[in-house]
């Protein structure tokens, strides 16, 4: 694969990476609409959550941020993939799990974000490699 099919590929993840980012963010921004997304039916609006989406807010905020800026040097910043993949990603997967072994989750509100989140992996794990691919060449 050519060199700038494999810096397309690199710009393609960490933009896909941002909007992700960036939709989760304003879901942070609201927790009632938060909650009706991730099918929290008995969701009750308290300042503890909204204290901690509010928290977690600017860090995906932040993390859109990172994607792009990452963007500028596709092929030097390659390793933010990584970083995106685990801990972030695995992180987010593994609360799901969780919230959802404990019935605070529908399985079926969790699907999208799980096939979100394996569609990521994939997309990010193969352009780190096939980037670090022709980098040593």
């Amino acid at each position: 694969m050519k060199k700038q099919h494999q810096i397309l590929l690199l710009r393609i993840s960490y933009w896909t990476g941002a909007i992700v980012d960036v939709i989760v963010a304003i879901q942070f921004l609201i927790p009632d609409f938060w909650a009706s997304f991730n099918g929290l039916t008995t969701y009750t609006p308290n300042t503890a959550l909204t204290f901690a989406l509010g928290i977690a807010s600017p860090l995906m905020f932040g993390w859109t941020f990172l994607l792009i800026w990452a963007d500028r040097k596709p092929l030097e910043r390659k390793g933010i993939l990584l970083l995106t993949t685990f801990p972030v990603i695995f992180g987010i997967a593994l609360n799901n799990v969780l919230a959802i072994a404990s019935g605070l989750r529908p399985l079926t509100s969790a699907i999208p974000d799980l096939t979100i989140g394996i569609g990521l992996v994939a997309l990010f794990t193969f352009s780190y490699f096939n980037a670090s691919k022709e980098t040593a060449q």
